[in-house]
């Protein structure tokens, strides 16, 4: 769930929405999350659920990208920008796992603390049955803390999702479906110019 009212409703917009990131420090993030976390590899399969624009393709060479969205405006605005270095399609990630085609990682960025608990645990099911041997699902979202700033919280609750969560809840919904030993979650504090605080999560099989 998502509030779409007021300066919301404007931020849902593609180009207003990747102005304001790019204010944010989004060059920097997609960095640090390509280079800590993506580890790319050249011929790397990527299916990037929720895929917005696509801004991280920007940051990725050499790979297979698929990214899926249910909004039509931003597929478009994917494929204006990336042209035929990417993949892009207006379908849902069920119809993407119900195929044959299999990923080295699947990424949901962003995307978690938009959906209800129901929501999240069906995310990595679809998630799980698009991986690869060896595979891992990436998830990166804003989270509460105890050791944040009342910035850093004040901003948090203003976000769109309306469900962002604190680490253990992000963790035990990745782990109803991985399992206690397949989940690995870092807490950044870095990622944004404003005072900000995320939760990337590595899940293997």
């Amino acid at each position: 769930m998502q509030i779409e009212s007021g300066i919301r409703a404007v931020l849902s917009q593609p180009m207003v929405y990747a102005t304001w990131q790019t204010v944010l420090g989004a060059k920097r993030k997609h960095q640090i999350i390509r280079d800590e976390y993506i580890r790319p590899f050249k011929g790397m399969r990527i299916f990037d659920i929720g895929c917005g624009p696509a801004q991280a393709l920007e940051y990725l060479d050499d790979v297979t990208y698929l990214g899926v969205d249910l909004s039509a405006e931003y597929i478009a605005k994917a494929k204006e920008i990336h042209g035929d270095k990417g993949e892009f399609a207006v379908e849902s990630a069920d119809s993407i796992a119900d195929s044959d085609r299999k990923f080295d990682l699947v990424m949901a960025l962003g995307l978690l603390h938009h959906l209800e608990d129901e929501q999240c645990i069906a995310l990595f099911e679809t998630a799980k049955k698009a991986l690869d041997k060896g595979g891992r699902v990436l998830t990166f979202d804003g989270v509460y803390t105890d050791e944040q700033s009342k910035a850093a919280k004040y901003f948090l609750s203003k976000d769109r999702g309306q469900n962002v969560r604190d680490a253990k809840g992000y963790i035990s919904l990745a782990e109803k479906v991985f399992g206690e030993d397949n989940v690995k979650s870092h807490i950044r504090y870095d990622m944004t110019r404003i005072p900000y605080t995320h939760i990337l999560m590595e899940c293997s099989i």
